[in-house]
């Protein structure tokens, strides 16, 4: 791995637990075990940095979700496993809240981190779109949006109350919504692995 991808790597793990603002500079210089020159040649500033990191976070979601959902030739199984994928990461060492939704509340002013938070919503969006109009939902563009909000949701109300239930119940709801099979979301066994989306 190189200097950039173990800057890069720690990055992601300590912004991930303790948010953008808590973690400086030095601490990821501390952690990845570089030189601040090293740090700043390869991002010339903490911001810059933080976009990156984004990017790598994006990278990872959409390769483990995808992968999770390579196998899978049924679309109504496939909605089911992006819900249960999901429900994998809320219940792993690896959750502490979505990156992108946090790093828009800390850089609120952020055009390039506010851009990249966009792209990855946007593309869990089309993924379920996809997915909706093999299920041949009506209007499955508007449906797809209104699943990935309601995963953002679940999201932040997994950080609060940590119950299986409340998002199962949720599932229920959507699944009376377009007509699919009521059947409860796998309850999700908490992984002993501390590598990221490793659970998923």
């Amino acid at each position: 791995m190189s200097k950039r991808d173990d800057i890069l790597c720690t990055a992601l793990r300590l912004f991930n637990e303790r948010g953008y603002q808590a973690v400086g500079v030095d601490t990821i210089r501390d952690e990845a075990n570089v030189s601040k020159m090293t740090l700043y040649n390869h991002f010339k500033n903490k911001d810059r940095l933080v976009e990156e990191v984004l990017k790598l976070r994006h990278r990872q979601f959409k390769e483990s979700l995808e992968s999770s959902l390579d196998s899978i030739v049924d679309a109504k199984e496939k909605l089911r496993e992006v819900f249960d994928w999901h429900t994998r990461w809320f219940f792993s060492p690896d959750f502490f809240g979505c990156m992108f939704i946090r790093a828009t509340g800390e850089y609120q002013d952020a055009n390039g981190m506010v851009l990249i938070s966009q792209d990855h919503k946007q593309w869990v969006a089309r993924l379920l779109e996809d997915i909706l109009s093999e299920i041949d939902v009506e209007e499955p563009a508007s449906v797809a949006r209104f699943f990935q909000l309601t995963l953002d949701g679940m999201i932040i109300n997994a950080s609060i109350f940590n119950t299986f239930d409340r998002i199962d119940e949720v599932w229920q709801i959507l699944c009376r919504y377009v007509g699919l099979p009521c059947e409860s979301l796998q309850i999700p066994v908490r992984q002993l692995s501390d590598k990221s989306f490793s659970s998923r």
